[in-house]
């Protein structure tokens, strides 16, 4: 059963560094922490039982970076005075700064990590913070075994590296805006923290072959049950569960709750108090049907309704001019839709209809080193489009991560102008559809539909 766990645990892994670079840290001390485990004479077992999983769930993607690439990892540029390959970026994001760069800018922690942090984990975020390093730094110290050190020292890693992951305080310099939103990073590794709050008996460890009394064991459940109410009080104080009791679909998340939840519970009692196996299983089976019958109709009305902004509501994407290009897609069905801009690029889910049958491609051009590049002329990205042989094009503007509200223009709207082959149907601020009805010539650009001679990267403030 041992080695079936640390399968399991180690595909876990696998699929959180794969889906991840920033996953990659956490993956490798834990890696760490079961070969060491395992102890002398099995350790090359554990690790046979580890790392296969792990490679299945993980490994795809940094190897297909390896051969397209010729790097694993393409986001690092150089090791110390190594420069690796690597492929140009078609448009910069955000700077990549750290925690660390402003560990000391006390300007930064007043005007976004306190507010982020807060709007992360509530009002008291402190506690939910260094309480989980607390946890962890009392479980590497004074832990009753390795395996309680062990996950200490890992939950307290994955907390450094973060402080020191690219984009964790991502923004102009001393603007990281991105800070609440990567404050994704750490989550595993504060609760990798947290579940270790309720492991009593840190500084009194059971000796080998112990007994707890009766006496103990109820002096136990009473610690036990304080903590859960101190955590229950914490989360109440903090994340305002209440106003969930306000909300227009709190009938069905009651509902829901009874089935996903109560009657489960209710079977598992009823069966641990000797009801038969045959009453219980039926009851199960019905549940499933129950769910089946409610889960299905509502999963096709969301798969109807997404994207279904009425226009009435202010934009469901700020900034990006999306929303009338997005109700237009879902009205389509097996169209080919090329898109162009990186604003379209980036957001290019919502074209593909409800149905998921439209075929959605960005017209670029291969660089080396598995770059895809903006298409820098006219005539080749007229050429580019008769080649996609496409139904509709979508234009957009480069799309700006620090303001989206104040794009930066995208040639391609411009080397249309005079094309009898194309015609607007749909137009929002700088994005607009087109109908394509033949052949576009590439020969027919003018003096005025000068190149594309560089990529624009973010605009600073």
């Amino acid at each position: 059963m041992e080695r079936w766990a640390i399968t399991a645990a180690g595909l876990a892994a696998g699929l959180a560094a794969g889906t991840r670079v920033t996953g990659l840290a956490m993956a490798g001390v834990l890696t760490v922490a079961v070969v060491v485990l395992a102890g002398p004479g099995r350790r090359w077992a554990a690790a046979g039982w580890w790392f296969v999983p792990a490679f299945a769930g993980g490994a795809f993607w940094y190897l297909r970076s390896l051969v397209v690439a010729g790097n694993p990892i393409p986001e690092v540029e150089k090791l110390g005075p190594i420069s690796l390959p690597h492929p140009e970026r078609l448009q910069e994001g955000r700077p990549d700064f750290t925690i660390v760069h402003y560990a000391t800018d006390t300007g930064v922690w007043r005007e976004y990590f306190a507010p982020g942090l807060h709007e992360a984990f509530g009002a008291l975020w402190p506690l939910v913070v260094f309480g989980a390093v607390a946890a962890a730094l009392l479980a590497l110290l004074r832990g009753r075994d390795r395996i309680v050190r062990w996950i200490g020292a890992v939950a307290l890693f994955g907390a450094f590296a973060y402080l020191f992951t690219p984009l964790s305080a991502a923004g102009a310099e001393g603007e990281p805006v991105g800070f609440g939103i990567n404050i994704r990073y750490v989550i595993p590794a504060l609760l990798a923290g947290i579940v270790l709050l309720p492991l009593d008996r840190w500084f009194d460890p059971l000796k080998p072959h112990q007994i707890l009394t009766p006496g103990e064991r109820k002096s136990d459940a009473a610690r036990l049950w304080g903590l859960m109410a101190g955590l229950t009080l914490v989360f109440v104080a903090t994340n305002r569960p209440d106003e969930a009791l306000h909300d227009g679909a709190r009938v069905f998340a009651f509902g829901l709750v009874v089935l996903v939840v109560l009657l489960p519970a209710l079977l598992l009692y009823l069966r641990s108090r000797g009801a038969g196996a045959a009453l219980v299983l039926g009851a199960a089976a019905g549940l499933v049907v129950a769910l089946i019958a409610i889960g299905y109709p509502l999963q096709r009305h969301y798969l109807e309704n997404r994207f279904a902004n009425d226009g009435a509501a202010d934009e469901r994407i700020p900034g990006m001019h999306l929303d009338a290009a997005y109700r237009w897609a879902r009205g389509q069905e097996d169209a080919r839709i090329g898109l162009a801009g990186t604003t379209a690029g980036f957001a290019g889910y919502g074209f593909y209809g409800t149905d998921l049958s439209n075929r959605v491609r960005y017209l670029g051009e291969d660089g080396p080193h598995g770059a895809f590049n903006a298409i820098p002329t006219c005539a080749g990205f007229r050429t580019a489009v008769n080649d996609a042989e496409l139904d509709y094009l979508v234009t957009s503007p480069f799309l700006n991560f620090l303001h989206p509200g104040d794009p930066v223009e995208s040639p391609e709207a411009r080397w249309l102008r005079g094309e009898s082959a194309v015609r607007p149907v749909e137009r929002s601020g700088p994005v607009t559809v087109w109908k394509v009805e033949g052949e576009l010539s590439p020969d027919a650009c003018g003096p005025a539909n000068a190149p594309l001679r560089e990529v624009p990267q973010t605009p600073t403030p």
